[in-house]
């Protein structure tokens, strides 16, 4: 791994920031029913939560030399309540996932600052994902 390619990396998951903020907000103001008054509210929240990420994202690949982008990814949308919440929480898996690959791969580069930015994004993606479980009805009891 090379730093070129771990900020091209960085810039794939500020990408599907971009898109996981329009999403939410675009999900919050389609959301209708009484139940989800306020799972509305979260998803505003993790709307902004989303942007905070794309900011550190983007002040830490201009720290490694590299242009943020400005290139958004796919972005989800239904009509349907229950699937508004599953796209919201696929994306949030996907982003789990990306962040931990990330974290090793910056370690590896010896970018321990960098890694412990995108370990505070992830914790807050994991928090995302509890959020939505819980709204979606998803128990891990065993």
């Amino acid at each position: 791994m090379t730093l070129e390619q771990i900020i091209k990396l960085l810039n794939l998951d500020l990408s599907w920031e971009y898109a996981a903020m329009i999403q939410y907000i675009q999900h919050a103001s389609m959301l209708t029913g009484p139940q989800y008054v306020a799972i509305i509210d979260e998803e505003l929240q993790h709307a902004q939560e989303e942007h905070d990420h794309a900011v550190k994202l983007s002040d830490k690949i201009q720290y490694l030399g590299g242009i943020p982008t400005v290139q958004v990814q796919e972005i989800k949308t239904s009509l349907n309540n229950v699937e508004m919440l599953r796209q919201d929480l696929e994306a949030e898996y996907d982003a789990l996932n990306r962040y931990l690959q990330r974290i090793e791969q910056l370690e590896a580069l010896k970018l321990y600052d960098v890694a412990q930015v995108i370990r505070e994004i992830a914790v807050v993606e994991q928090e995302h994902i509890i959020d939505l479980e819980k709204a979606l009805g998803i128990q891990k009891v065993r």
